[in-house]
């Protein structure tokens, strides 16, 4: 300042160094004036600096503000999306591992555990692959095998890096299927099911593929693949038998004791014939009352040895629910390779000498003799009068009620087929179906079948639905669809009311073709459903290869209820298939109080037996239908 006034002073003295004072005076108020602008101009310049800042630091607090929503919202989002990663980790019903390069643990869940019986410890992140193996070893939860070589397969597996898919049977007796899935850092997924009950079921049915469920005897299909490799191994002179043996009067026994009754007599003849044959060769029941006999290293000597043994063994009385019973037998008898080469063709025999022995006395056996094929007219007489039987008015239909079982309400029924022979009385179509699809009757049979079952079931009150039974081969003869469909619009049926019942024997043969058909009677609008389930194959594939709208498990089931542990079983998984797959689960066969409640807990929608009715002709549905009064649904029928 003092500077800037020596300054001013300068300039207001001249040079006889006097001073003017007012230039003096004017000088030093300019530069007050001028200082004074420049602290105006600098404090306006904070003042500024001082708002930018002010309007930085809100801007950079919103912003931080902002960040900080978005970081809360992220790590709410995160720890939803954990908390849901775990809670569906946690109630998966399968295992779940997670490995890393290393093979060290990097999550599993409680099934996982579970599972193999191993401590929680063992879950931790960081346990090597090693330690959980050995852990399951001690556990008793590891594969069957030997424990280095299980130790080796799991470590090898994991270094190969590929996927894979493998089934481990546990010491403890459980069967875990491991998926193996191959991650890109090296590490490894893998996940665990437990498929025991789903393996017993399928080894259960697989069983029953081959054999009997009322008898525990192989069947019809096992026999003929034991007759098959007994032919394929046959030396030049080498000889076995085959012995075809039915009840005799078994139907009497049957209809006046109760099927309960006959499936016990059944059980203790089946009993008698393992004692009688041993170790020497097969018994198999072919169905009802039938029973064949493979008698290996025999030739005519030791079969009718056989025979005369087993005669006798049947003879002796039998007790069935407390009374003695008696009944005969009797037995046909074919040597191979003299009396056939092939399967069919010994059985066919054998059946031929079983028919000669049954039209003359019963209660014996008898050889198979070449003049038998030229003398049994039997076959010829029944093909002759199946013949007449439709155009003569001869068959009928009669049709059981289907119960829901969940309402108690009738949801249809079921059309079963009957001949009327005028000398022979009442012919089951067990006995002439067969016949009727080998001449190529069964065409017009079945064609009536559907005709006739339609027009009665339009008469019916909506909803009741019927269900028609169709054999493959009608299924063969191409037309089955345009059958149908006319048979819809001349009886003016709904196709919604319409159930068309097949077996297994569908998919045997012409499978692509037949799937084809199918698929064409849906598009009809009609509902189909596999019969008989259980016997036969009964492969669970069947269930993949057509949405089926109904699984009927075969009646031997539900009547094992009474003797048979195992059948509960059985029952049980075939109505958790249909209800997984959206199918509904019927029970045939019903015949006491305790199978009705049994199946109905098991979890089956529908049911049909003589428990809720027999067949009714259609006086007994109209009575059913219009009775104002509670309907007796056990009304006897044929």
């Amino acid at each position: 300042m003092r500077r800037l006034f020596e300054r001013q002073l300068r300039k207001a003295t001249d040079d006889d160094g006097n001073i003017d004072i007012e230039a003096l005076g004017r000088l030093v108020s300019a530069a007050y004036e001028e200082a004074e602008h420049d602290r105006t101009r600098t404090d306006r310049s904070i003042e500024l600096m001082v708002e930018e800042l002010t309007a930085f630091q809100a801007g950079l607090e919103e912003e931080i503000g902002k960040r900080t929503a978005q970081l809360r919202l992220s790590q709410q989002k995160l720890r939803t999306q954990n908390t849901r990663f775990f809670t569906a980790l946690e109630n998966m019903s399968q295992g779940l591992a997670m490995f890393d390069r290393n093979q060290r643990l990097l999550i599993c869940n409680q099934q996982y555990l579970n599972m193999y019986d191993l401590p929680r410890r063992y879950g931790r992140r960081g346990t090597t692959l090693t330690a959980i193996i050995k852990a399951r070893i001690a556990a008793g939860t590891a594969p069957d095998i030997d424990p280095g070589a299980y130790i080796e397969e799991r470590l090898s597996t994991a270094a190969e890096g590929l996927d894979s898919s493998i089934t481990h049977h546990l010491r403890n007796g459980r069967v875990i299927s491991v998926s193996h899935r191959a991650m890109p850092d090296g590490g490894w997924v893998t996940m665990h099911m437990d498929i025991t009950e789903l393996h017993r079921m399928q080894a259960e049915l697989a069983y029953q593929a081959y054999h009997d469920v009322l008898t525990g005897l192989p069947n019809r299909n096992k026999l003929h693949q034991e007759l098959e490799t007994a032919f394929e191994s046959l030396d030049t002179d080498d000889c076995f038998a085959v012995l075809c043996l039915d009840l005799d009067s078994f139907k009497a026994i049957n209809d006046t004791m109760g099927h309960a009754a006959g499936d016990e007599l059944l059980r203790q003849v089946a009993n008698r014939l393992r004692r009688s044959v041993g170790d020497r060769g097969i018994v198999a029941r072919m169905g009802g009352d039938e029973f064949a006999i493979m008698l290996r290293d025999a030739g005519e000597e030791q079969a009718a040895g056989l025979a005369t043994t087993v005669l006798d063994a049947i003879r002796q009385p039998l007790d069935i629910e407390g009374h003695s019973v008696l009944v005969g037998a009797s037995v046909g008898v074919a040597v191979a390779p003299r009396d056939g080469n092939t399967p069919d063709r010994l059985l066919n025999n054998a059946d031929l000498a079983l028919y000669s022995i049954k039209r003359g006395r019963r209660g014996g056996y008898r050889l198979y003799e070449p003049g038998l094929a030229g003398s049994t007219r039997g076959r010829v007489q029944l093909e002759n009068d199946l013949r007449r039987a439709l155009p003569n008015g001869q068959l009928e239909l009669w049709y059981q009620p289907i119960l829901d079982l969940e309402s108690g309400a009738l949801s249809g029924f079921e059309a079963l087929l009957r001949w009327q022979h005028p000398t022979e009385g009442t012919i089951l179509p067990s006995l002439f179906i067969p016949l009727a699809e080998e001449t190529g009757l069964i065409g017009p049979i079945g064609e009536w079948v559907i005709r006739e079952a339609f027009a009665e079931a339009a008469s019916w009150p909506h909803p009741l639905g019927i269900a028609v039974n169709v054999s493959s081969s009608q299924f063969d003869r191409g037309n089955l669809v345009g059958i149908v469909a006319n048979a819809l619009g001349a009886s003016g049926l709904a196709p919604g009311r319409v159930e068309i019942e097949i077996t297994e024997t569908i998919f045997l043969e012409n499978n692509s073709a037949n799937l084809s058909v199918l698929h064409q009677l849906r598009e009809l609008g009609l509902k189909i459903a596999l019969d008989d389930f259980g016997v036969g194959y009964s492969a669970l594939s069947y269930l993949l290869a057509f949405p089926f709208d109904k699984l009927k498990i075969d009646g031997s089931f539900v009547r094992a209820l009474d003797h048979n542990p195992g059948a509960e079983a059985i029952l049980k998984a075939v109505a958790d298939v249909a209800a997984r797959m959206g199918i509904v689960a019927t029970a045939e066969g019903i015949e006491t109080d305790a199978q009705f409640s049994k199946v109905r807990e098991l979890g089956y929608g529908e049911g049909q037996g003589f428990l809720i009715s027999r067949p009714l002709n259609r006086k007994g549905v109209y009575e059913l239908l219009h009775s104002d009064a509670a309907p007796d649904l056990r009304k006897a029928g044929p």
